[in-house]
């Protein structure tokens, strides 16, 4: 498109922000060109009115190459705009608030002599609440409740946000006393005056750029923007989508329904838990005793049903795996609805009797929740629609070593939802992260998202940005593939033998400061069981949060991990030097969700594996990558122990989309390596 004079304007503008206003405000920061690039891009596709992808490595800044020109649009183009920004992560919330906004704001100040509003806003269940937070107060406490509720009176008293992301709370506790959505009583609390959530939420109405996470985004959106206050009617948003690799199963989840036996079990703990003796129906005073303690049986029953069907669920379809997918109806018998469907009839005889206006209200709640549970649960027993939906269950152990197991119902394409409800409704939008694209192509990316094909006219226009690093890695990094490793696919016991010698040498060469990076538990607790280490050894299993610290403090150390550790995590320097990854990060191709998206493609005559598989584990090998270097000074060894990168004609496109390193297959020149920077980095 040919640049106006205005246009030229604007984005010479932006190059003098970052060569000569932003220095004066961060002295140590250095001119990069990509970032310059980038803040020119976005700002073009907003005067465009374009959506634009863009992949950013690690290094270039994006955070300031969204937000300056998202901020000059506002200033210059449309004052009437509101811009919202969405992350996947919390750690990228912060430093968005704390570090590149406050910088943001210098400069418009100094350029326009005025300021900009800005806040992050959370999930509804991350604010206290107050009604929650007293009504437990009055109950019988154990003497560790009595202890969590000092804390919690003490932090009241200073607390700003009422926001739990100041506290360190057991989430068990933080249940008790949090904001639930549809218990909230709104401006017939007697604490609404007081409440933290309206607080904040009255806040945004005035705000520039509002910091949420994509969870927070897609709520509000399925609650029909409900959520998020406007600045009236006609004011424009434009829409941020930081760390947006993770944007698919943020869409896929909220799309679609799922209950679990934490669910149905924390329901009856809430109208009354028989443990601690309390609950709603403690707090009913106008009704019969012989009515509390039929719905006190009547909790009994329900959760020794759902013992036992969720056992059911769990010996039919799961036993040692994780997760399985269902084509047939009623694969168990529904024993749950009965039990309640009986709970419901009798919350409905004690909402006929209860004259209090809130204990009306509270009873429809849980009766609501309960009609939403029995929903569910006959629409993934019914199985119908198969053609459009995946209806599968997955298990998982929960921090107390039990299981927790969820019946999932997932749509299998959300293209012409998102087409319709976010990309028809929002012209502007970004979406950036540092692993978007394969082999020089966003197709894949933009197919998960719902950005390909187009099926709403004109709703997908966008354009497209792909930037180089500004590190050097062709100096900085060698990527090792070692010779003699057995293909995994057929020789899968010799292959973890050889691999685990290999580990074993390449942590005893750079003493530790190691990350495995594992695409199973199975494989790594293998390896944990066979290995012999004199570093000390962090295997994933708590938190992740806790198991960064751990490692960070500990000398030498070697750290073991599964999925969540091949992004999102920032350890820059010596600390850090080298990873370690056994197998390339295919999915499993029986997932329900994998298995169901390669059936479509199969069925649409397309290749899944060229067309799914294969970029997804190109985009995921990229991740594991970029947790080696996050400063230009830092250095490091990448090992790729799965020999198909190789031998195997796709081998070649897992290099293809890495930064143009030096490869080596010999251990010498490995060591001579890491020798070499070892000594001129000291």
């Amino acid at each position: 498109m040919k640049q106006s004079s205005i246009q030229k304007q604007y984005l010479y503008l932006i190059r003098e922000i970052f060569t000569n206003i932003l220095p004066q405000h961060l002295p140590l920061s250095e001119i990069r060109e990509q970032q310059i690039v980038m803040a020119e891009q976005i700002l073009q596709s907003f005067i465009e009115n374009k959506k634009i992808v863009v992949e950013a490595p690690t290094g270039v800044g994006k955070s300031l190459a969204y937000l300056i020109p998202s901020v000059i649009y506002l200033k210059e183009f449309q004052k009437n705009v509101r811009i919202i920004v969405s992350t996947y992560t919390k750690t990228l919330q912060q430093q968005l608030l704390k570090k590149d906004l406050p910088l943001v704001e210098k400069i418009v100040h100094q350029l326009y002599k005025d300021k900009i509003l800005y806040t992050t806003f959370f999930g509804s269940e991350n604010y206290v609440c107050l009604s929650k937070f007293y009504e437990l107060k009055k109950d019988f406490l154990t003497p560790d409740e009595v202890l969590k509720v000092a804390y919690i009176e003490e932090w009241l008293n200073i607390t700003q946000t009422g926001c739990n992301e100041e506290i360190e709370i057991d989430s068990d506790f933080w249940q008790e006393i949090n904001r639930e959505s549809d218990l909230c009583r709104n401006k017939h609390c007697k604490f609404y005056s007081n409440c933290y959530y309206y607080k904040n939420l009255k806040k945004l109405k005035d705000m520039d750029i509002i910091i949420v996470n994509h969870h927070l985004f897609f709520a509000n959106l399925l609650a029909f923007n409900n959520i998020l206050p406007k600045k009236d009617e006609e004011t424009e948003e434009i829409i941020i989508f930081d760390e947006a690799h993770n944007l698919e199963d943020v869409i896929y989840q909220w799309f679609g329904q799922e209950l679990s036996n934490t669910q149905i079990k924390f329901l009856c703990k809430q109208i009354y838990n028989l443990k601690k003796q309390r609950g709603l129906i403690t707090k009913l005073h106008t009704f019969p005793e012989s009515l509390k303690q039929n719905i006190i049986d009547s909790i009994v029953s329900i959760l020794e049903c759902n013992e036992e069907f969720f056992a059911q669920i769990n010996l039919k379809l799961l036993q040692d795996k994780p997760e399985a997918r269902i084509f047939l109806p009623n694969i168990v018998e529904n024993t749950l609805t009965p039990q309640l469907s009986k709970l419901f009839n009798l919350l409905n005889s004690a909402k006929n009797l209860v004259s209090k206006r809130e204990e009306v209200y509270k009873l429809s709640v849980f009766i609501n929740r309960i009609v939403k549970f029995i929903k569910i649960l006959t629409l993934w027993l019914k199985c119908e629609d198969t053609k459009n939906y995946i209806y599968w269950v997955e298990k998982e152990e929960t921090k107390r070593k039990k299981l927790k197991i969820t019946l999932k119902i997932t749509p299998i394409d959300l293209t012409k939802e998102m087409q319709q409800y976010v990309y028809s409704v929002y012209n502007k939008i970004v979406f950036t992260s540092a692993t978007l694209c394969v082999n020089s192509d966003f197709k894949f990316f933009k197919s998960s998202v719902g950005l390909y094909p187009e099926i709403i006219p004109e709703s997908t226009t966008s354009n497209e940005l792909i930037l180089t690093s500004p590190f050097d890695y062709k100096n900085n990094v060698v990527i090792y593939l070692p010779e003699g490793v057995p293909n995994p696919k057929y020789e899968y016991e010799k292959y973890k033998e050889v691999i685990t010698e290999i580990i074993t040498k390449l942590v005893e060469l750079t003493k530790g400061n190691t990350f495995v990076l594992f695409t199973s538990f199975e494989l790594m607790n293998w390896v944990v069981e066979h290995i012999k280490l004199e570093y000390k050894l962090f295997v994933q299993s708590i938190s992740k949060y806790k198991l960064l610290e751990q490692y960070k403090k500990t000398e030498n150390s070697v750290l073991f991990g599964v999925d969540t550790f091949w992004q999102g995590v920032d350890i820059p320097g010596e600390k850090l030097i080298s990873i370690i990854i056994p197998k390339l990060p295919f999915d499993v191709p029986d997932h329900p969700v994998i298995e169901a998206k390669t059936e479509k493609l199969q069925f649409e005559g397309k290749d899944p594996f060229k067309e799914y598989l294969l970029p997804n584990a190109i985009l995921k090998l990229k991740q594991g990558f970029g947790r080696l270097i996050r400063r230009k000074t830092d250095w490091g060894i990448i090992s790729i122990l799965d020999p198909r990168i190789k031998i195997q004609w796709y081998g070649k496109h897992f290099l293809k989309s890495l930064p143009e390193c030096k490869i080596t297959t010999d251990f010498e020149t490995l060591k001579e390596f890491y020798y070499t920077k070892k000594t001129c980095c000291q």
